[in-house]
C-alpha cells in the first residue's frame, strides 16, 4: 500500500511539473507575440494607390471591386484554407469587422490564394467569415500586391492608398489600434 501511494505522488508531481512547463511556454509565446506595429511590414505599396482588385465571390459569383469601396477603410486579406494562422486570424477579423457601427464599418475583402475555390468556401463557412472573398487561381492578384506568404493583409485608406501591410496573423484589437493610428495620422496630415 505504501509503495502505490509513493508512486501516485510521484506521478502527480511529474504531471504537475509537466502542466507548469506547458503553461510557462504558453505565457512566453503570448508575451513575446509581436504587436501590430511589429507586424506591419515594409512594402513598396505603402503610400501608393492600391493595385486593382476585382473578382467574383467564391460563393454566389457576385462581382467585387476594390474601387467600389472608395471613401471607406478596407482590409484586403490574403488567405488559404491550409494556413493555420489564417484559421486563427479569421474570427479576429470577423470581430474587428463587426465591432464598428454600420456607417463606419471598414470593408473586408478576402483573396483566396494558392487554394481551391471549394476549400475556400468550406474555410469561410467553417471559420465564420461573412465578408466577400474572391479567388486568385493564377496568383496574379497576389503578385501585383507583393504577397509571398500567408496570411498577408493590407489596410487601404478611404482615398485608395495602401497605409499598412501586415505580415502574419493579427487580432481584432491590433487591427482597431492600427486603424485608429492610421486614421489619426491622415487627419493630422490633412488639417
Amino acid at each position: 500500500m505504501r509503495q502505490s501511494t509513493k508512486r501516485r505522488f510521484a506521478v502527480a508531481r511529474w504531471s504537475s511539473l509537466g502542466v507548469l512547463v506547458v503553461v510557462a511556454v504558453l505565457v512566453a509565446v503570448l508575451a513575446t507575440r509581436p504587436s501590430a506595429a511589429e507586424q506591419v511590414a515594409p512594402s513598396p505599396l505603402l503610400g501608393k494607390p492600391a493595385p486593382a482588385l476585382s473578382g467574383r465571390t467564391l460563393s454566389g459569383g457576385r462581382e467585387v471591386r476594390l474601387g467600389s469601396y472608395r471613401h471607406r477603410w478596407v482590409l484586403v486579406n490574403f488567405f488559404a484554407s491550409w494556413c493555420t494562422v489564417c484559421q486563427a486570424e479569421t474570427p479576429q477579423i470577423e470581430r474587428f469587422y463587426y465591432s464598428h457601427p454600420d456607417g463606419k464599418r471598414p470593408m473586408v475583402i478576402g483573396v483566396l490564394y494558392g487554394d481551391s475555390v471549394r476549400d475556400g468556401i468550406l474555410f469561410d463557412r467553417n471559420e465564420g467569415a461573412t465578408w466577400p472573398a474572391i479567388s486568385d487561381p493564377g496568383g496574379t492578384i497576389a503578385s501585383n500586391w507583393g504577397v509571398g506568404s500567408l496570411p498577408r493583409s493590407y489596410l487601404i485608406a478611404p482615398d485608395g492608398r495602401v497605409v499598412a501591410a501586415i505580415l502574419g496573423g493579427i487580432t481584432a484589437s491590433q487591427l482597431d489600434r492600427l486603424l485608429e493610428s492610421k486614421a489619426a495620422h491622415l487627419a493630422a496630415a490633412a488639417g
